[in-house]
């Protein structure tokens, strides 16, 4: 089938705050510039001014985030969400049927397993990107997060349900468990899906066997947000660079012990709650908070190497072939998407997941070897430049399963 179709974009924010927000609403842009007609419906406002300057629409519901929110109402809403619900299936009526598609990225900030049902019922196809394991896992990472270790039980299983692995109380997991039940069984969002994206091949090996074997699965890398300015000289540099939230998960606490302990430079960019931690930690630490994209690409062409020391497993993290792009090496955390992403000793090194002593092996390794550091980055911008994730590709990778899924029906 050719011709223009109509998709609705359905994520929890209308700007970009995060990596899932920031490619649904680029893909959306993407779609528009080729002819297609996109709606973004989304809970949190204000829409981004780019999005009206590249002809996509926007209904914004102006709810909250619900890490935001009154606790009971929260509670209820993040259960199920009942005017994004109904505000989707008014949406949808007008949508011409054959033509139309909805494709859910984030839903867990504000929208609700809500969405997936008044989706389902519209009748169209609905596409859903997994950017994170929330569709088969309670705390949507797959992780233990008071041990900081993957978890390896069966979701919604008895060992599961038992096991205290949310970030902060187990009651709070009992409100997960609540809200999966409501996925799962009331929403049925993977019964509604004609196809699931995963946005790494990492990622969909572990989810393929996590979803029921009807649902259909594929891989669509995402876009990455690259200019080729040439590949850096990260060996004339001698500080690294870490791009990200400032989480436990992320491992910035492991970065700043290790370097403080190794007395090498280290730039965090980024914010998040172990901001004093950091600076408590690594008193010599540069933090910067969060900047515009340009200047975290310069922030990392000054860099000797970009350092993704992630505890948990991630679905693909985006930092690396940011610096790929860039002509740096990385080093990164065994057993994440970012540690598959690099070939260990060519793109750059990896260390054993939560392994201080492993860090400071790489970081030093790094630090002392310039002829090394060259030869890895050149060698990660060569490699990612011969077949870049461009927003074109990713795009034109849409439109082949929107059109497959409008045959089948």
């Amino acid at each position: 089938m050719t011709g223009p179709l109509h998709v609705v974009v359905v994520n929890d924010r209308a700007y970009p705050a995060g990596g899932a927000s920031k490619v649904a609403l680029e893909s959306a842009k993407g779609l528009a510039a080729r002819g297609h007609e996109v709606t973004v419906m989304a809970a949190m406002g204000p829409p981004s001014d780019d999005l009206a300057l590249a002809g996509v629409k926007a209904e914004v519901l102006g709810q909250k985030d619900l890490a935001t929110g009154a606790r009971g109402a929260v509670a209820i809403q993040g259960l199920w969400n009942t005017q994004s619900g109904q505000e989707l299936t008014q949406l949808l009526a007008s949508r011409p049927a054959g033509r139309t598609i909805v494709h859910v990225h984030s839903w867990s900030k504000a929208l609700s397993p809500s969405v997936f049902a008044a989706a389902g019922r519209a009748g169209h196809p609905v596409i859903a990107t997994l950017h994170d394991y929330g569709l088969a896992c309670p705390n949507a990472a797959l992780h233990i997060f008071p041990t900081g270790r993957p978890c390896t039980l069966k979701p919604m299983s008895l060992p599961c349900l038992t096991t205290n692995c949310d970030s902060r109380r187990y009651h709070h997991k009992l409100w997960r468990i609540a809200r999966q039940v409501s996925l799962e069984h009331v929403a049925r969002a993977a019964h509604r899906l004609d196809t699931a994206i995963c946005v790494s091949a990492y990622s969909h090996d572990i989810l393929r066997p996590l979803l029921p074997t009807s649902l259909r699965t594929t891989v669509v890398d995402n876009p990455i947000e690259a200019v080729n300015e040439g590949p850096a000289d990260p060996a004339a540099n001698r500080g690294f660079v870490y791009v990200g939230r400032f989480s436990a998960e992320k491992g910035v606490l492991l970065l700043a012990h290790a370097t403080a302990e190794a007395n090498l430079p280290i730039v965090f960019v980024g914010e998040g709650e172990l901001e004093a931690d950091i600076r408590r930690i690594n008193p010599a630490a540069v933090l910067t908070g969060w900047l515009p994209g340009d200047q975290v690409r310069a922030r990392m062409r000054a860099g000797r190497a970009v350092v993704m020391p992630s505890t948990w497993r991630e679905t693909q993290g985006m930092v690396v072939p940011e610096a790929f792009a860039a002509g740096l090496p990385v080093i990164t955390s065994s057993d994440t998407a970012p540690g598959a992403a690099t070939q260990d000793g060519v793109t750059g090194l990896v260390f054993r997941n939560g392994d201080v002593e492993d860090l400071k092996r790489a970081l030093t390794t790094l630090a002392s070897d310039d002829a090394l550091v060259r030869q890895m980055g050149r060698t990660a911008y060569d490699r990612f430049w011969a077949a870049p994730p461009t927003l074109d590709r990713h795009v034109e990778s849409l439109e082949a399963v929107y059109r497959q899924a409008l045959a089948r029906r």
